[in-house]
């Protein structure tokens, strides 16, 4: 059994990636620009073959999916027609979509961008799972530069919960849609295994790299132009509404806490 995973330089596809390889299935890694992904070794028995997929080339899926028996999917929703055809066509069993938690609000954005694509896949005919993911822990990424060069942090509402997922936890609920039976048809949503605030957050790194940070709060205003809209709807709203379970609904393993991720992370901050 073959299969393509894309976006396979993302942090989520990586981890895929490798316990495919891990568990002996040939992979190949899709991405616009093959050469330029850094992937995972072949380990017990499973090869890694990087592949080009361009959603907007058309021309590029055939190859890619030839006798490719899944596929764990970023929501590409520019050439998702185009990816159902050829998927129909080279006869994959099973699609593995990384979707979003915001997919169950129509109205939000991000969710209906996600949702789109789920709802092509449904009426497909190809054997789906959707995986939507709540907050990731990498967004955490986007205040490395600052912290490295600073010590600060600058962000909007610094006292929200929030309740990241580690792309790990993620990566496994893909890994076993991908390679158990009875995942297909199922949309599982997963959600961190609880609240800690903004500040926190700063904190946990700063524990982890063993360094004091600051953080300074942003005027909504500022933050706008590089954090979107709905997001920061979630943060000013205050609330701990969970969107779902934890990825342990369906690995059996507890899931990653945001300390596990910024210990996983340090390297990234220092």
């Amino acid at each position: 059994m073959t299969v393509l995973v894309t976006g396979a330089r993302g942090a989520i596809a990586r981890n895929v990636i490798a316990q495919l390889l891990e568990a002996g299935t040939p992979v190949r890694a899709a991405s616009r620009v093959p050469g330029a992904t850094d992937l995972p070794a072949g380990g017990k028995g499973g090869t890694v073959e990087p592949v080009r997929v361009d959603f907007t080339a058309p021309e590029t899926l055939a190859p890619a999916l030839e006798g490719v028996a899944k596929v764990f999917l970023y929501a590409a929703h520019e050439g998702i027609d185009a990816f159902i055809t050829a998927a129909q066509e080279a006869g994959v069993k099973h699609v593995v979509l990384l979707s979003s938690a915001a997919s169950a609000d129509p109205e939000n954005q991000i969710g209906r961008v996600h949702l789109d694509v789920e709802q092509a896949l449904e009426a497909s005919g190809i054997p789906w799972t959707f995986v939507r993911p709540a907050m990731f822990a990498t967004n955490s990424l986007w205040w490395a530069d600052s912290i490295r060069a600073e010590g600060v942090v600058r962000l909007p509402y610094p006292d929200a919960p929030v309740n990241p997922v580690h792309e790990r936890d993620i990566a496994e609920v893909a890994y076993a849609a991908l390679t158990e039976d009875g995942h297909e048809g199922r949309t599982y949503v997963i959600d961190g295994p609880g609240h800690l605030t903004q500040r926190r957050q700063v904190e946990l790194i700063g524990e982890a790299i063993g360094r004091e940070l600051t953080v300074e709060e942003l005027p909504r205003a500022v933050a706008a132009k590089f954090i979107p809209e709905p997001v920061l709807d979630m943060l000013a709203s205050g609330s701990t509404e969970l969107w779902g379970p934890t990825s342990e609904a369906v690995t059996g393993r507890p899931a990653r806490t945001y300390a596990d991720w910024t210990v996983d992370h340090a390297a990234d901050f220092r």
